[in-house]
């Protein structure tokens, strides 16, 4: 049997925001009551080289594959594939040969949606800490889900921050390189050993958190965690390596303060506290878009 690779121009025609959006959003939901299989992920890191690889697995039950997932990112270059096998024999499917597009998507769909359903409608300013592909992808994934008026970015690199801001330009945003000046929502997409400037979390009602995916990073000041309602994509991961985990060991919050990012998504619930995502990137997302893309390709 010659096992078919879809390259990234056949899986970009199919693996359409709507499509992706529903996707994660359902693996999400599945992962919070207990109908996925996600093992613990695997990470690779190269400092000599800017550099780490993420593997992850997954499987949402009922779902017609599970998937082994590569995703490497070195500077500022992704790549990685998805290898789908048949959930029924454990035989080889397909190769999604993504160039890590679709572990980007999925994360920027992940993002929107929590980031959305956690901050007040009336909110159209966000600022976005980072520069790389994935703040722009999160802000206008989010902008799919919501209207925004503004954009505050801040980064390390000012030729960065400029680029960011022309893009988001581009895209019909107000875009302006002041992400430190503070903002109701608050994205973190960057690759932090340290905790982000507090400064720039003054005047959060909701942040997000990307960039915290591997143990040893942490991109937000424990303190933040203080009295706000906490949401992780997956517990453990979280705990383990996630900012939320961070909080924990720095005594601001219990182990056990957490609710699922998929239970939030599902119930919709209306809050008043401030409140914190914290996303590591599940497993069963990947399975999950790579059953909808290859249920249109094969």
């Amino acid at each position: 049997m010659k096992l078919p690779i879809f390259g990234l121009d056949e899986i970009s025609q199919v693996a359409k925001p709507a499509v992706v959006f529903e996707a994660v959003r359902s693996a999400l939901i599945a992962h919070a009551e207990g109908r996925t299989s996600v093992p613990a992920p695997m990470v690779l890191d190269f400092p000599e080289y800017a550099g780490d690889t993420h593997v992850k697995a997954g499987h949402v039950a009922g779902t017609p594959y599970f998937v082994v997932k590569v995703a490497s990112s070195f500077g500022s270059v992704n790549n990685g594939l998805m290898l789908a096998m048949d959930a029924t024999n454990g035989q080889p499917a397909a190769v999604l040969a993504d160039q890590g597009k679709l572990t980007a998507w999925r994360t920027a769909a992940a993002g929107a949606l929590i980031t959305d359903a956690m901050t007040p409608v009336e909110v159209d300013e966000v600022a976005v800490l980072g520069t790389g592909e994935q703040a722009l992808l999160q802000v206008l994934w989010l902008r799919e889900l919501r209207p925004l008026r503004r954009v505050k970015v801040w980064g390390r690199r000012p030729e960065a921050v400029d680029r960011l801001c022309q893009q988001l330009q581009a895209a019909g945003l107000q875009a302006t390189p002041d992400g430190l000046t503070g903002a109701p929502c608050v994205i973190t997409t960057t690759a932090a050993r340290e905790p982000l400037p507090l400064e720039a979390f003054r005047n959060a009602v909701h942040i997000t958190g990307i960039g915290t995916d591997m143990p040893g990073k942490g991109e937000l000041p424990p303190e933040v965690f203080a009295g706000a309602l906490v949401a992780t994509d997956d517990h453990a991961q979280c705990l383990h390596h996630g900012d939320f985990g961070n909080a924990v060991r720095a005594g601001v919050v219990g182990e056990e303060a957490d609710a699922p990012v998929g239970a939030v998504l599902r119930d919709r619930a209306p809050h008043d506290a401030k409140s914190i995502a914290d996303l590591t990137g599940v497993g069963a997302t990947d399975a999950a878009v790579a059953a909808a893309v290859l249920g249109q390709l094969l």
